[in-house]
């Protein structure tokens, strides 16, 4: 009972902040009218949205990260709007080495290129101007910034996230552009996310089922806690095992 009514808070409150970003990038903008994948794909879908406007190739992705992230323990909502201080996605991250979790600001970079240690930099920029509440002070700080592209970090941009002050979380989220589907090829972290509390949880590679004789094994990224394999439950509490 507990644990729900502590759920239900940080959901309220990052709604209220999501909601306050969404308020604040205009006055005279219609409410949104989707809130996830599939009713996105129906609006660009009533609309004629081209799929390869940067819109609708952005916000696709978005949703695609916002899903695709739960399965790293993310609870996730998307800001939109043109003032959203850069961040696309605003939650919080629910790990078992710590009895409450961690706050997440997250922008989702749908680059086909090869990424760039620019991307950190921007990254640092968003985290800097952060909305009150959301930025990391003192001993009291627990905010991660989380950057995920659809290619693997390059050795340039390892380098600047171990070299950023801020606690920066790098993932590579994949498009497999089919159903809505994405899998997490990559995640890599830095020592600043270490101290908030991320010691001990680590990184490791699950293979999928499926696919018949011939067929490459599919793998995806998943959390690991004291050496096993961690999964959340659904609705993001924190299941130690």
């Amino acid at each position: 009972m507990i644990r729900q009514s502590c759920q239900s808070l940080l959901k309220t409150s990052q709604n209220r902040v999501a909601k306050s970003i969404i308020r604040s990038s205009s006055t005279t903008k219609p409410p949104p009218t989707h809130h996830d994948l599939p009713s996105f794909l129906t609006h660009a879908r009533s609309t004629s949205l081209s799929p390869n406007s940067t819109l609708y190739v952005g916000t696709h992705y978005e949703y695609l990260c916002l899903t695709t992230l739960r399965r790293l323990a993310f609870t996730l909502t998307r800001t939109g709007g043109r003032s959203d201080h850069g961040i696309d996605l605003l939650g919080h991250w629910h790990l078992p080495s710590l009895p409450h979790p961690l706050r997440a600001l997250v922008q989702c970079k749908a680059l086909r290129s090869k990424p760039t240690p620019s991307l950190i930099r921007e990254l640092e920029g968003m985290y800097a101007g952060a909305p009150p509440g959301w930025r990391n002070s003192g001993e009291n700080g627990n905010t991660v910034a989380v950057l995920c592209a659809k290619k693997a970090a390059t050795d340039g941009v390892r380098q600047a996230v171990r070299r950023s002050k801020v606690p920066v979380v790098w993932a590579m989220v994949e498009d497999l552009e089919k159903d809505g589907e994405g899998r997490v090829r990559q995640v890599l972290w830095n020592g600043r996310v270490r101290e908030l509390g991320a010691e001990g949880v680590g990184v490791g590679l699950r293979y999928l089922p499926g696919g018949g004789e011939g067929v490459q094994v599919e793998k995806e990224v998943v959390l690991t806690w004291s050496g096993k394999v961690w999964e959340p439950d659904l609705e993001g509490n924190v299941e130690k095992g």
